[in-house]
């Protein structure tokens, strides 16, 4: 996770040789900001560019982007860390939504619309419990394609979300 931050204090005049702004790791330190961009304050920022899993503005403020940087970073590693953006594009406006949501987003460890009805139906007993004899003749595929077709899940890379 890393931010462009640009000096607004010393504007891009032709002929320079590189904007007054630099890249900086996330959670940023402001003393490192002051030391290689030369500013007092924030407010002689902009962020110009980033690559972060929530969306920031020009004039979002430092100590907002650390604050959920150190959040994406407590959650690093873990399926729904692992796919923040995708399972917020589908279900969240605000990345503060999904923070606060995320200990109900479900996952399952499928990946595909058959595998996710064989869990559904066997190991979290969907319809009730189904006697053995009845398990070989589940048409799991079948199901699993209307499983797909639902807008309850969310299929990745990373297995498959439901958020209710």
């Amino acid at each position: 996770m890393r931010i462009y931050l640009l000096n607004n204090t010393k504007p891009y005049r032709e002929g320079d040789e590189e904007y007054s702004g630099d890249w900086f790791d996330c959670p940023v330190d402001f003393e490192k900001i002051k030391e290689r961009l030369g500013v007092e304050h924030e407010e002689q920022l902009l962020i110009a560019d980033y690559e972060l899993p929530f969306y920031v503005n020009t004039d979002t403020p430092i100590w907002e982007v650390n604050e959920n940087c150190r959040k994406v970073q407590e959650i690093e590693g873990t399926p729904v860390g692992n796919e923040i953006e995708t399972i917020q594009k589908k279900w969240f406006y605000r990345f503060e939504d999904f923070f606060e949501n995320k200990d109900e987003i479900r996952h399952y460890d499928a990946y595909d619309g058959e595998s996710l009805a064989r869990i559904l139906l066997t190991e979290e007993q969907l319809y009730g419990e189904i006697p053995a004899a009845l398990q070989n003749h589940i048409d799991y595929a079948s199901i699993g394609q209307e499983l797909e077709a639902s807008d309850e899940y969310l299929f990745t890379a990373s297995g498959v979300f439901r958020y209710r």
